[in-house]
């Protein structure tokens, strides 16, 4: 039997490189997957084409996490899909959804910075509230947060906003895992480094320059990301609890 067999996840961000990944490879454990997207439609819909052609489920949910009911439609559109088939439950939640900034502090708008911390930061708790009382009546359930190695550490000027949501994501990782675990629902994250996405193409000004912060040469890909947070979705990840994972080729070594 699959390590996910029966069980629901939801991967917001997941017609991106990293969610679409993670939404394959939990299919592949045998999981229902809600393919979370907010503007993405065509490669959300790709994501779904792929896992059914692999002989797995999946159905794709829009919904905008930047606006404050975001959250609560995304949940609503979970308990309708599979026709209905999990109402009311949801095993894995995956907070991939996210969205990177860089500029100066002089420069940094209030618009900005409360779109930053609306995306990275209040979506997931809002999603984390909400799955935590399904999790909880099941007895089970594992929630992993997509940080970035910028969420213990600025390495560079320019990110101070970015960084400060990455930061308060992996200090809910870790007070959320204290809440949880007594109730057999775990909590930890994944911080990736250079992932070949779209806010890290890999080539482009100021690669090299990144590059040089990893011992493993070149940028990781979304498999990568994706193979850890498997495992800490899984059953065998009982005892990681409150972790914060880098999968950063070295960066923070």
């Amino acid at each position: 039997m699959n390590a996910l067999e029966g069980r629901l996840a939801l991967v917001t961000g997941a017609s991106g490189t990293i969610g679409g990944a993670v939404a394959l490879r939990l299919a592949r454990d045998g999981a229902r997957v809600i393919v979370h997207y907010a503007t993405g439609h065509a490669a959300a819909t790709a994501i779904v084409d792929r896992i059914v052609a692999e002989g797995g489920n999946a159905e794709a949910v829009q919904a905008d996490l930047a606006q404050r009911d975001g959250a609560e439609h995304l949940i609503a559109a979970c308990d309708r899909a599979f026709a209905g088939a999990f109402a009311g439950r949801i095993d894995v939640l995956v907070n991939n959804a996210g969205e990177f900034a860089f500029g100066a502090l002089e420069e940094t708008t209030d618009d900005a910075f409360d779109r930053l911390f609306a995306i990275n930061v209040r979506a997931p708790f809002q999603l984390a509230r909400a799955a935590v009382q399904r999790m909880t009546l099941a007895g089970w359930g594992r929630i992993v947060n997509v940080g970035s190695v910028f969420g213990e550490a600025a390495p560079m000027p320019g990110m101070s906003v970015y960084c400060a949501t990455k930061f308060a994501l992996a200090g809910l990782t870790r007070a959320w895992s204290r809440d949880l675990g007594a109730a057999g629902i775990t909590v930890n994250a994944v911080q990736p480094a250079l992932v070949q996405t779209e806010p890290f193409p890999a080539a482009g000004p100021a690669v090299d320059a990144r590059e040089r912060f990893l011992s493993v040469p070149g940028f990781g890909r979304g498999e990568d990301v994706a193979e850890a947070i498997a495992y800490l979705a899984s059953p065998a990840a009982r005892y990681v609890n409150g972790a914060c994972l880098n999968v950063d080729g070295g960066w923070r070594a």
